[in-house]
């Protein structure tokens, strides 16, 4: 499914740091220590939710014209991804945050409140990556201690 199809799908829910230019773009790798260790890599210029060319996606947990929740695949780590703010804005914030195999598997058995409840606890008590994006490209970001 290309970046397009996926930005137009319609609202569907389940209820240290290096910067450097690759192909004329500046790339940023956070790598802090700590659970969840190996923060996301990010590229300026690329869809928040499909943030390097080589950034898989896996699963798509919520959308609204685009994808904002889900679940995307980076060098061989599991990473959940979700706009927490501007929806439906030019402008919106994004949060990314690797996740193990048994917190996948509790997302994607999980519905409505219980969603909710495990997709919260994943973005708190260890290092995530926070970026703006403005139309649906990624402006800048940040690693973020939680």
């Amino acid at each position: 499914m290309g970046d397009d199809d996926l930005r137009d799908e319609k609202r569907v829910s389940r209820h240290g740091t290096t910067d450097g230019p690759i192909d004329g773009k500046v790339v940023r790798r956070h790598r802090p220590g700590g659970r969840g260790s190996n923060l996301i890599q990010l590229q300026i210029g690329e869809r928040p939710w499909r943030p390097t060319p080589g950034t898989d996606v896996v699963d798509i947990y919520d959308r609204h014209d685009m994808p904002t929740t889900g679940l995307i695949k980076q060098d061989d780590r599991l990473y959940v991804f979700d706009c927490v703010d501007g929806h439906v804005s030019r402008v919106n914030f994004w949060a990314y945050a690797q996740v193990d195999a048994v917190e996948v598997s509790h997302l994607q058995d999980a519905v409505g409140d219980e969603f909710s409840r495990l997709l919260k606890e994943i973005f708190t008590d260890r290092p995530i990556v926070g970026a703006l994006a403005v139309d649906t490209r990624i402006e800048s970001s940040a690693p973020i201690d939680c």
